[in-house]
């Protein structure tokens, strides 16, 4: 595994700047009095300026069922502010690259990508770091004390206060006790159908989907994701295959009091250790993990409010008219019944926009349309499926990745990614 260890800032510093940025957004969308939310965000730290800035930021607690999943892509399957935060770090990457296909030679010192003719790829600058942070434990496993671990005088487990899906209010999953200081994980096992165990069982180390008392959700609980992020890193498919080498996080910071960080650790690396993954481009990493409770989020859950219904998704896009986005039922707050269905639901970070803004990265560039071997006329055509399935050496690790660490990951229905993009943008077509 590889240690990720170039941290300059503090765990106060990142958490005063999400936390700061959260202050300045909008009103509307934020919790209202006796609600509370969750708030993760992503800060970069650039090493030659010594300069740190939010680039992604989101709050949300929610998750639909799988009834609800979109074949459009217009939908988000999973809204709880992890997710979305890396979501809108995904649109900060695609708004980063964009410029770096536009951008004269003479202008790239500071910039966060460059192009590399020799790779025919876009190259990470050297001295950008990614930190993560969250205001809550991440649901799943890294919610869960083993028991040689636990305090005996806490009380055993009862059954749990669930939280639901969409349909019902889904929450992260976490059930507090007013009796005592555990922490226990909504968040299911998977292979329920198998044993005539309680799916609520809480075993270390299993995988689980999201926590829901109504229909059973299909995404994966945070405490999954970011393990799996910290193997393949946060850039997804689509990236992968324009920048040289996978984006992890220098640092997982978390800023509440229920968090441990052995059990941080076991959730994200420390489960995996002794199984096998080797791979070249890909790798294991021991990123640093830090908690301080010294830092609490205004917002944090309490026992006695309600979990707000909205969650906010904000992206650091220089001159773009629309960098923050409030989401409901995993749609974008304030669409009408008529336009459930159509692309004015979608966020600017749902399936359906991130593939635009991947085409329109195609659009512009010449040289990603050679090393894709795609001519003008096949954008268009061009489905969400097909795209990732491009994507040979990424898939590929994932397939390994799953056989050997995430054996029971969930699959979505096919049809899911079958959607085209026929909005695309056609009227640039710049060299690198």
């Amino acid at each position: 595994m590889c240690s990720q260890r170039n941290v300059k800032l503090t765990v106060q510093q990142i958490a005063e700047l999400c936390y700061n940025k959260f202050r300045d957004l909008p009103k509307t969308g934020k919790p209202t009095n006796s609600q509370w939310t969750v708030l993760a965000g992503i800060v970069q730290y650039d090493g030659r300026s010594q300069t740190s800035k939010v680039v992604a930021l989101a709050t949300g607690t929610k998750c639909i069922g799988r009834s609800k999943l979109c074949k459009s892509g217009f939908i988000l399957n999973d809204s709880h502010a992890e997710v979305l935060a890396r979501r809108g770090f995904l649109r900060y990457l695609y708004h980063e690259l964009l410029k770096a296909v536009t951008r004269k030679q003479q202008d790239q010192g500071d910039a966060v990508f460059s192009w590399d003719p020799g790779s025919d790829c876009f190259v990470l600058n050297q001295n950008v770091h990614f930190h993560f942070l969250s205001t809550q434990t991440p649901c799943g496993d890294a919610c869960i004390i083993e028991e040689t671990e636990a305090d005996e005088s806490l009380p055993k487990r009862p059954r749990l206060c669930l939280y639901e899906t969409e349909e019902d209010a889904s929450e992260t999953g976490l059930s507090l006790f007013s009796s005592s200081a555990a922490i226990y994980t909504g968040a299911k096992l998977i292979n329920k159908d198998k044993m005539p165990l309680d799916d609520l069982l809480q075993t270390p180390s299993a995988l689980r989907i999201k926590p829901g008392r109504g229909e059973r959700t299909l995404s994966m609980s945070c405490s999954d994701k970011l393990s799996r992020w910290n193997v393949l890193g946060v850039q997804g498919a689509l990236l992968d295959m324009l920048i040289d080498k996978p984006i992890y996080f220098s640092s997982l910071n978390f800023t509440c009091t229920d968090a441990r960080l052995d059990c941080l650790k076991r959730a994200i690396y420390q489960r995996w250790q002794r199984r096998n993954f080797e791979h070249s481009h890909y790798q294991p990493q021991v990123p640093l993990i830090r908690v301080d409770e010294s830092l609490p989020f205004e917002y944090a859950q309490r026992a006695d409010w309600q979990p707000s219904p909205s969650g906010i998704i904000w992206s650091d896009l220089s001159e773009s008219p629309r960098p923050h986005e409030i989401v409901v039922n995993g749609k974008r707050q304030g669409v009408t019944k008529k336009k459930l269905q159509s692309p004015q639901a979608a966020c600017a970070v749902s399936k359906y926009k991130l593939l635009e803004s991947f085409l329109d990265l195609l659009h512009c560039s010449i040289e990603l349309r050679k090393k894709l071997q795609l001519q003008l006329p096949d954008l268009d055509r061009l489905t969400y499926a097909k795209c990732k399935s491009m994507a040979g050496d990424y898939q590929l690790a994932w397939q390994q990745l799953k056989s050997d660490y995430f054996q029971q990951w969930t699959s979505k229905p096919e049809d899911l990614l079958e959607f085209t993009i026929h909005s695309a943008k056609t009227s640039c077509n710049v060299s690198l």
